[in-house]
């Protein structure tokens, strides 16, 4: 009897490995779920960060009551850290649903069927079947994609597996992507908006691979084969760990190196301060200061993108985490014309819709798919190829083909 379960149990496995390695089925399979992902993400998610843009915006009135005797530390707290911080953490529930959705796929051992599918495209685009584990990693963070890298054989096939990597949406990105999707698209599309975003990244990596072989990396394709393992249930206690590890990091990487940020950029936004009576308003000062200044000074260039100086600002502080572009957003809208006081405060969300378009999103949104690689990326990049040369050509060549390709889409927005 056994035996004959075991039989029947194989056949069972080979049946279904059938259907989820098929070239289309398994395609369209991997896909919709992909799909059902994001939009659980926001199905389950977006409630639960209005309950901690709530919860943060209410501290904030809190705070500053308290601290009103001494407008330095209520602005710094205010605007800086709440403003910053709170910005990031808000986006927590969408970053575990994702995390926790990825890690059932991994300890199911889906991704390595997945894996073994998609070893095909990567042939046709001139990458190692190997380097499908790096790309997948480098959802999570590009710096331990790279150093995943090491188990590409060829040299050649590693340089391209790494040059092409910050175009995998990373989690640090996936916060931008959710503040300008809730902000500006109609929750029906918003899942269908984010499955696009990571999907073109996807497409862009992969033609930049073939691109790079056909060019500065031939090489002969090699693939090691690797044996499958079982389809099983993930274990719920070890799928937990992976969650709470992950999202630990995430919260730590907001209180310590954001953190830090934050007041760094609320500095920028702060100083110099206006002549008194000089300003009409907060959002005169924040033009006046530092980061309004070098905003304006790029704003002649990006404008042919849909960004302003706000982005632009912005920006700077992606290049040390992409997650403080959020921050920087949440400091420079932290007061708005008009506004009397914390009570007046609105949120993050409102403002943007009311500030950028849905083309001006989906066009910044693009930019910060494809260009300015964290400084731990260009770090980790030059350590991985042994040379400064590789890390700054990767950093310099996303971020004009970022530029570039944000220019086209929003211009020929305009013209449709």
């Amino acid at each position: 009897m056994e035996g004959e379960e075991d039989v029947r149990d194989n056949m069972w496995r080979a049946r279904l490995d059938a259907i989820l390695m098929h070239k289309v089925w398994g395609s369209l399979i991997f896909l919709g779920l992909v799909y059902l992902i994001f939009f659980l993400s926001f199905a389950i998610g977006d409630p639960l960060v209005r309950l901690i843009q709530t919860g943060t915006q209410m501290f904030s009135i809190w705070a500053c009551r308290l601290l009103e005797p001494w407008p330095g530390l209520q602005s710094l707290l205010g605007e800086g850290v709440v403003g910053g911080v709170g910005g990031v953490l808000a986006f927590l529930p969408n970053v575990v649903l994702l995390f926790g959705a990825i890690t059932v796929l991994e300890n199911s051992g889906y991704m390595m069927r997945v894996s073994r599918l998609m070893s095909r495209i990567m042939k046709i685009m001139g990458l190692n079947g190997n380097s499908f584990a790096p790309l997948l990693l480098g959802f999570g963070c590009s710096v331990p994609a790279i150093l995943s890298t090491r188990r590409i054989e060829g040299r050649n096939d590693r340089l391209v597996t790494i040059a092409i990597l910050p175009m995998m949406s990373c989690a640090g990105r996936l916060p931008i992507y959710m503040m300008f999707v809730s902000a500006l698209f109609p929750s029906h599309l918003q899942a269908t908006v984010l499955f696009g975003i990571y999907a073109a990244g996807i497409l862009l990596a992969l033609l930049c691979a073939r691109l790079l072989k056909n060019t500065f990396f031939k090489t002969v394709q090699r693939d090691a084969p690797h044996r499958l393992k079982r389809l099983r249930i993930p274990s719920l206690r070890k799928v937990g760990l992976l969650m709470w590890s992950r999202a630990f990091m995430y919260v730590r990487k907001a209180g310590t190196f954001i953190l830090g940020a934050s007041i760094i950029l609320w500095f920028l936004n702060t100083y110099p301060r206006p002549e008194e009576g000089t300003a009409e308003n907060a959002a005169a000062a924040m033009e006046h200061s530092y980061a309004g200044q070098i905003g304006h000074w790029m704003e002649p260039v990006t404008r042919v993108a849909g960004f302003d100086w706000k982005v632009n600002s912005a920006l700077l502080g992606a290049f040390a985490a992409k997650e403080i572009f959020v921050t920087q957003m949440g400091i420079l809208y932290a007061v708005q014309d008009g506004d009397s006081g914390p009570e007046a405060q609105q949120t993050l969300n409102t403002r943007l819709k009311a500030s950028y378009t849905p083309l001006q999103g989906i066009s910044i949104m693009i930019f910060c798919l494809i260009a300015l690689p964290c400084i731990g990326t260009v770090t980790v990049a030059k350590r991985e190829a042994g040379t400064w040369w590789f890390a700054l050509a990767q950093f310099a060549g996303l971020t004009v083909m970022g530029f570039v390709t944000a220019t086209v889409v929003y211009q020929v927005g305009l013209l449709l």
